[in-house]
């Protein structure tokens, strides 16, 4: 029984320790902890953001925002140069070739949404799929061409 006990107090310990690694290495800002040319640079792109929160994690921030209703983040190297841009899309939007293996590989789901992922000019998509009966989440990452790069079941 004490080493049950041991063990747990020490997985408790464990636990707290990566929670506050966790806290320590991301922290929430408010606007005037950011660099102005990351705030200016973002208007400039996004003049339409809003909701606009920023972290930062060692030199590098991210930001996440909306653009009308959809969801954007966006990561910041320590120059202040976008490294990865992840953007919501309208599903309409979304590639004829993706949306044609969509419909062939899984017709039995729902797209629920869709994003675009942009890292080193190279953009993939992200497509998030809700089987008819609600047993089934499927997270896909697909090319531009529609190949499939990675599956995510839930």
């Amino acid at each position: 029984m004490l080493t049950i006990i041991y063990h747990y107090e020490n997985f408790k310990i464990a636990l707290l320790a990566i929670f506050a690694t966790a806290t320590i290495n991301a922290q929430s800002l408010v606007e005037t902890q950011v660099p102005k040319n990351f705030t200016e640079g973002l208007l400039k792109v996004y003049p339409n953001a809003e909701d606009i929160e920023w972290e930062r994690s060692n030199d590098n921030y991210k930001v996440e925002f909306k653009v009308g209703d959809l969801d954007r983040t966006v990561h910041f190297n320590k120059t202040g140069n976008r490294v990865r841009v992840e953007a919501e899309m309208v599903k309409t939007e979304l590639p004829a070739a993706l949306v044609e293996a969509i419909k062939k590989d899984y017709s039995d789901f729902i797209l629920e949404s869709v994003y675009s992922i942009t890292k080193n000019n190279i953009t993939t998509y992200k497509v998030m799929l809700q089987k008819r009966d609600w047993v089934e989440e499927i997270m896909l990452r697909y090319s531009v061409s529609g190949e499939v790069l990675g599956v995510d079941k839930y």
